[in-house]
């Protein structure tokens, strides 16, 4: 694969994108059934996606690639860098805090714009994209639910 070709570039984006909500689908499911450690083996495999999303900007830089296909990656790379920070790296229970809505609104910005860069690259890349997000979606509903009422 040519990581010079915009094609490949997308498809690793795509790629990325796709894997980081089933995996994190799978992580919200793990933690609904008690499964810390799991949830924390496959949260850290989540939080390794950041790089080729970072990846992906930097080569669309290097290529003189569209304003969206550099900027649209980053917030979710971003977000798995302070995922790795809060989660793996340091024992910051920040969750319950007001510092809480600043890192989910990083979140759902990454996840948008990782929705909105695919469906600028493919039409079906985004369809798909979309598709897998609202997976995730409802296992984060699920197992709010769970934790919360289980």
């Amino acid at each position: 694969m040519n990581l010079q070709d915009p094609g490949a570039v997308d498809l690793t984006v795509f790629l990325a994108a796709n894997l980081y909500n089933l995996a994190l689908t799978a992580v919200f499911l793990a933690r609904a059934g008690k499964r810390k450690r799991m949830a924390r083996i496959i949260g850290l495999g989540a939080v390794l996606l950041g790089i080729p999303l970072l990846a992906a900007s930097i080569l669309n830089v290097l290529a003189g690639r569209v304003w969206w296909a550099i900027a649209l990656p980053l917030p979710a790379a971003l977000h798995c860098l302070m995922e790795l920070f809060v989660d793996y790296l340091t024992p910051l229970d920040f969750r319950y805090t007001r510092w809480v809505w600043p890192y989910l609104g990083l979140f759902y910005l990454g996840q948008w714009f990782l929705v909105g860069y695919n469906f600028l690259a493919r039409q079906e890349y985004g369809v798909i994209t979309l598709v897998t997000y609202f997976l995730c979606l409802a296992a984060t509903y699920y197992s709010y639910r769970q934790v919360k009422h289980g």
